[in-house]
């Protein structure tokens, strides 16, 4: 059932069965990164970044991720120019690690539909 609480109709005031919907700023802050990680490549560094914990140089991130330098380096860019990678440089090696915590619950949520996948 779809509600609306006192006032203008305002897209964060719409409750449904008693649950407020996500309001708009929070959805206009989040598709950003929803956008910039929605890459199967991009997920995977993504994953292997979280399971390591400790920074990852762009060489271990190839390995893990295995696929070309050049293509990996790119999307470590994309993933860095939208803050959700944070980037240290020691000597000649960089080192990559998350920055944007929102960023681990949706490869949760990832995991959670593959599981489901699977168990059909």
């Amino acid at each position: 059932m779809i509600t609306q609480t006192k006032g203008a109709f305002k897209p964060n005031k719409t409750v449904i069965n008693n649950r407020p919907l996500i309001c708009m700023e929070t959805l206009e802050r989040v598709a950003p990164v929803i956008r910039n990680a929605a890459h199967p490549l991009r997920l995977r560094i993504l994953d292997y970044l979280q399971r390591e914990r400790d920074p990852r140089t762009v060489s271990q991130i190839v390995e893990a991720a295995e696929a070309g330098q050049a293509l990996v380096s790119q999307q470590l860019r994309i993933l860095k120019d939208q803050g959700v990678l944070g980037a240290r440089r020691e000597g000649s090696y960089v080192f990559y690690s998350i920055v944007e915590p929102s960023v681990l619950l949706l490869l949760e949520c990832i995991r959670k539909h593959g599981a489901q996948q699977r168990s059909g």
